[in-house]
């Protein structure tokens, strides 16, 4: 695979965050290093890196899709009041579950949890 520039500082701007960032954060990271680069460039090369399961795509109902660097096997839970989203592991993998309950063959799934973070709930108390 040949590396432009442009995919190696859009690679940089993801590995760079936990944050889980959006398509147009990037560009906002990534333009004032390569100021020529366009919001398009960005959202092709990560269509492109997510489909070679470089990074994660996190598709999420009415909101922009977001890009996790972390392959490794973890689900997500978003906060309702500031928006953020965050890593977390299960005990237990849900494929196994998941095909019991339905019969199915399960070979990946995604779980979006939705809630209030630690820092928003303390905030709220």
């Amino acid at each position: 695979m040949v590396q432009t520039k442009q995919r190696q500082l859009i690679m940089e701007a993801v590995r760079g965050t936990n944050t889980h960032p959006t398509a147009d954060e990037l560009f906002q990271t990534i333009r004032h290093k390569l100021p020529t680069i366009s919001l398009a460039t960005v959202y092709r090369n990560l269509n492109f890196l997510s489909e070679r399961g470089e990074i994660r795509k996190l598709s999420m109902p009415g909101m922009p899709d977001r890009f996790d660097w972390k392959l490794d096997p973890h689900d997500h839970m978003i906060c309702s009041t500031c928006g953020q989203v965050f890593d977390f592991h299960l005990s237990t993998d849900l494929k196994s579950q998941i095909a019991a309950s339905c019969g199915a063959q399960i070979d990946s799934y995604t779980l979006v949890a939705h809630g209030i973070c630690p820092h928003c709930k303390k905030t709220l108390m």
